[in-house]
């Protein structure tokens, strides 16, 4: 993944600009040409899944992004800042990255009578078993 990055320097510069040019680890402003792109997991392979990619990278300004490696912050650290990134720079990184959100399609049976139904029927709705 960081080799498709350092290859393509307008996708780079793209998932910079999609940050606002902002560091998301310490929250400063740096120029785009400073800022550095922080794959979480560099074992993981890119055919995993496009939508992935985006969960993958962090954009970092050069002292945490050193600060990253030097003493590695945990991984489940790192998801977390992914996780609650703002939602105008999660959409904006997709698009960077050319990733469209699937369409839901809601299943076919919507009688909830039915539902409700098959639920009682499975035994899935037992209090007692279920620590009601």
């Amino acid at each position: 993944m960081l080799k498709i990055l350092k290859r393509n320097s307008v996708l780079s510069w793209r998932l910079k600009l999609a940050a606002g040019a902002i560091c998301e680890h310490c929250g400063n402003a740096f120029p785009l040409s400073l800022l550095e792109i922080h794959v979480i997991d560099q074992t993981k392979k890119t055919e995993a899944g496009q939508s992935e990619l985006q969960k993958e990278l962090q954009v970092l300004c050069p002292e945490c992004h050193r600060f990253f490696h030097s003493r590695p912050v945990e991984e489940y650290v790192q998801r977390e800042l992914v996780r609650y990134r703002d939602r105008k720079v999660k959409i904006a990184m997709r698009q960077a990255l050319g990733i469209r959100p699937r369409t839901y399609i809601p299943p076919e049976t919507g009688d909830p009578e039915a539902i409700f139904q098959g639920t009682l029927m499975s035994g899935a709705m037992d209090l007692c078993l279920n620590g009601g």
